[in-house]
């Protein structure tokens, strides 16, 4: 007769199998969800640690806790999901911008899921110099909305002088002529006047 196997969890951060005793902190936790979430709990006779066979949410084992490889998440503080996160740990990720891996640490899981409330299910999809990159050009873009949606007579000499910043910056190079000559026509009649 074949002998059945026994099936274990994989711990999302160290992927290794555990048991029941290698993750009583993250089966704490979920005991006190689901407690919280069926007010009939103990009736239900539900199994906690069969939840996490073949999971879909983030969760450590004790000694990825214990050894800060991982941190306990604070489930009450994300965005409400079928399956919050119970702990966060390093994940390593490729740049859609630039191509390159990057690590989303868990440090920044817990500012994106519990500050910023991102959905469970979202990670950053460029680099942090990427993403920094990218605020800069929309920065950038919303000036230059803010003026040029201004006839050309209305754009002040500082404004004309951030247009030019701009495109200067962006290797616009007809743009920083056209406008440099709006600039020296506005001083020149500024200085006539």
């Amino acid at each position: 007769m074949a002998k059945s196997k026994t099936k274990y969890s994989k711990c999302s951060s160290c992927l290794t199998d555990k048991y029941k005793t290698e993750m009583t902190i993250s089966l704490s936790v979920m005991g006190k969800i689901a407690k919280k979430e069926f007010k009939h709990y103990k009736e239900l006779n539900i199994d906690i640690y069969s939840a996490f066979m073949n999971s879909d949410f983030e969760w450590a084992c004790d000694t990825c806790l214990t050894t800060k490889k991982a941190v306990l998440a604070n489930t009450g503080l994300q965005t409400p999901s079928m399956n919050p996160h119970l702990a966060y740990f390093d994940k390593n990720l490729i740049c859609k911008s630039c191509g390159e891996e990057f690590l989303f640490t868990k440090e920044e899981k817990r500012f994106w899921f519990e500050v910023l409330k991102f959905w469970i299910d979202s990670e950053p999809v460029s680099c942090l110099k990427c993403r920094r990159e990218i605020r800069v050009l929309k920065s950038e873009n919303k000036i230059l909305s803010e003026i040029l949606k201004k006839e050309l007579a209305q754009i002040s000499i500082e404004e004309l002088g951030k247009v030019i910043e701009v495109y200067r910056k962006w290797d616009k190079n007809d743009r920083v002529a056209f406008y440099e000559a709006q600039l020296k026509k506005r001083r020149k009649a500024a200085t006539s006047s």
